[in-house]
């Protein structure tokens, strides 16, 4: 038992260890594998932002020069009314035809022309333009009392752009804003979000316009007050902004992003137009850009799609983290490896250690027990010896005491010398005096387990007593009897958890009348004396006329624990 725990113990000491290198290694494998990994993709994604950044330049200056080029052919029809004192319907459409709107500015809804109304001018007006030939449209409308301006000339003259004739746009505030600043500062003026007049039917869009004033004289005046007081007319662009912007942009949906377009700050109340397949949320890289034109801010917000395009590296981080994970699978199973080959190393050692440990203690027992065995034949041979009448008498009474001596080292061998019961030593030492029907030696009492040298010393008694009971007590008619009966108590103090007490009683009955014998044989001083000293006990040998009785009282050692009793010859 002592050797299995230290074998047990040196094992868990030394292999922990070793059972923690593979641990160790496979940890730090995928520690190390998810820093790097988090590295590898948090700098690819800082390439693919910097890449779809790139992106959303390239959209956003598109859109820039689509702007500046309108607000060139704007410029160039100021230039128009300003190199000439009357221009008509018929030479707006001229000029309108030669820059070629539809064809090289895709986007634009028209190029028009809206002029300034003095009080009281409506009727001369109506009467210059029918005398041009331009198409009927009734009066100015809305009217409202403060400054008037009429849509004159609107190219192409289609069925949409026919609506916004005699259109009073300075009766609306984002118009009339837009309006204003270009009238004040000289300068190409865009609009907040509107809706077009031109919109009819379900296809409807958020439109704006682009306005460049005309100053009588052809020339910009150097103060407010005075391009107030100039202000001719406006050369105008009405716009849809899908038409415009999908036509600016329409390789978003091939490059793999959507595009979100608002006047202002981003807000729904503010939105000209989003692609076609944006959507207020979108994961993946965005960009946010802002675009002045005109004196108003546009924001333009792009957002990658699910399928766009990372580049080349988009899978770099997988196939390292697989990799990674596939190296620390491969040190971990060499780690293990070797671990368990040094743990089965190391419990070789130990077990050699504890085998060799168990070979000494097992030398060291036999040859305690070899000479215990031995003292004891040599205090039987020298008793026999002693006491024998004849040579028949002592060879008779040596051989039955060596048999007894047998008996018990039987009991002991088949358990190992791990003790015997006492029920099992008593039958085995009193089964040939039991008769025919074995009624003759009765047995009763708990079960009580037995060290080793108390099974022996108590099997010797028991021999002893027998011999006697057949020579002289209750075995020597056929009328006797023997009762061996016993009880375990307390030990010293009673406590229930103290040492357990042996008492066991020996009780001939039925043989002839016992005379005491004068002087004491070995077999009473095996019982008496030797019995008593080795069990460290009170031993009463009572020779009274109805039959012996022998009382053996002594300590139980504890559970599990053997007390060295003295060899059998001290008490010789």
């Amino acid at each position: 038992m002592a050797t299995s725990f230290l074998e047990n113990a040196i094992t868990r000491v030394r292999s922990w260890p070793a059972r923690a290198l593979p641990v160790a290694v496979a940890l730090a494998g995928v520690a190390a594998t998810l820093v790097v990994s988090l590295a590898l993709e948090q700098g690819r994604e800082a390439r693919a932002q910097l890449q779809f950044d790139a992106l959303a330049d390239q959209a956003n200056d598109a859109v820039s020069r689509r702007l500046e080029t309108y607000v060139a052919v704007l410029r160039a029809g100021s230039g128009l009314f300003a190199a000439s004192d009357e221009v008509d319907a018929r030479e707006f459409r001229a000029f309108a035809e030669r820059v070629e709107l539809t064809l090289r500015y895709p986007g634009i809804q028209g190029i028009g022309y809206s002029i300034r109304v003095p009080t009281g001018g409506e009727g001369a007006l109506l009467a210059r333009l029918k005398a041009e030939g331009v198409p009927e449209f009734g009066a100015l409308r809305p009217r409202t009392p403060g400054e008037t301006h009429a849509i004159i000339y609107l190219e192409p003259l289609d069925l949409r752009n026919r609506r916004a004739l005699g259109f009073n746009m300075h009766a609306f505030p984002v118009r009339r804003e837009a309006m204003d600043r270009a009238r004040d500062t000289g300068l190409p003026a865009l609009s907040g979000k509107v809706e077009l007049v031109q919109e009819f039917g379900q296809d409807k869009q958020a439109g704006f316009l682009i306005y460049e004033p005309v100053y009588r004289g052809g020339v910009t005046p150097r103060t407010i007050a005075e391009r107030r007081e100039k202000l001719e007319s406006f050369v105008y662009a009405p716009f849809r902004a899908g038409d415009l912007l999908g036509a600016v942009l329409p390789t978003a949906k091939v490059a793999g992003f959507d595009y979100l377009v608002y006047d202002g700050a981003p807000s729904p109340r503010n939105l000209l137009h989003r692609s076609a397949e944006s959507s207020p949320m979108r994961g993946g890289a965005t960009a946010t850009r802002r675009l002045d034109v005109g004196g108003r801010t546009w924001t333009i917000v792009y957002r990658a799609r699910a399928d766009y395009d990372h580049g080349a590296d988009g899978g770099l981080t997988v196939v390292f983290v697989a990799g990674g994970l596939l190296a620390t699978l491969l040190l971990t199973l060499a780690a293990w490896r070797q671990a368990h080959a040094r743990l089965a190393a190391e419990r070789e050692v130990v077990a050699r250690i504890a085998a060799e440990a168990r070979q000494k203690l097992l030398l060291d027992e036999l040859n305690h027990r070899v000479k215990n065995t031995l003292a004891t034949v040599q205090s039987i041979a020298a008793q026999s010896l002693r006491h024998g009448q004849d040579v028949g008498s002592v060879r008779q009474s040596f051989e039955a005491r060596l048999i007894a001596l047998s008996k018990a080292h039987n009991l002991l061998t088949r358990d190992n010398w791990s003790g015997a019961g006492l029920a099992e030593l008593l039958q085995t030492e009193l089964a040939p005096y039991g008769g025919e029907s074995g009624e003759r030696v009765s047995i009763a009492g708990e079960r009580v387990w037995l060290g080793p040298n108390t099974a022996v010393a108590l099997g010797m008694a028991f021999h002893e007593l027998a011999t006697n009971a057949v020579k002289y007590g209750s075995l020597s008619n056929e009328a006797g009897r023997v009762h061996v009966t016993w009880s375990v108590g307390a030990g010293g103090g009673g406590l229930a958890q103290g040492p357990r007490r042996l008492r066991i009683v020996w009780r001939e009955q039925g043989g002839p009348p016992v005379v005491a014998p004068e002087r004491r044989g070995f077999g009473s001083r095996v019982v008496v004396g030797g019995l008593a000293h080795q069990l460290d006990g009170v031993v009463d040998l009572d020779f009274a006329p109805g039959g012996v009785v022998c009382t053996i009282a002594f300590t139980l050692p504890p559970a599990g624990v053997e007390e060295e009793m003295m060899d059998l010859g001290s008490a010789a």
